[in-house]
């Protein structure tokens, strides 16, 4: 229970679940509105998933003791 109070377990879901829907934004946005001719949503999507997936792992990592 002491490791869902974690900082690091709550940022890591925060960060999930933000990159999932800034990923599927950018997934389904029209290209053509897109900058510099790249998704930007779509790949900042795919950062803050995995930010938010090594967050994760690392707060259910067990400490070294």
């Amino acid at each position: 229970m002491n490791r869902f109070l974690d900082l690091r377990f709550m940022i890591g879901v925060l960060f999930i679940v933000y990159g999932v829907v800034l990923g599927l934004y950018g997934a389904v946005a029209d290209p053509h509105t897109a900058s510099l001719h790249a998704n930007i949503d779509l790949w900042w999507g795919v950062v803050c998933l995995v930010f938010g997936i090594v967050f994760l792992i690392a707060s259910l990592a067990k400490p070294s003791e």
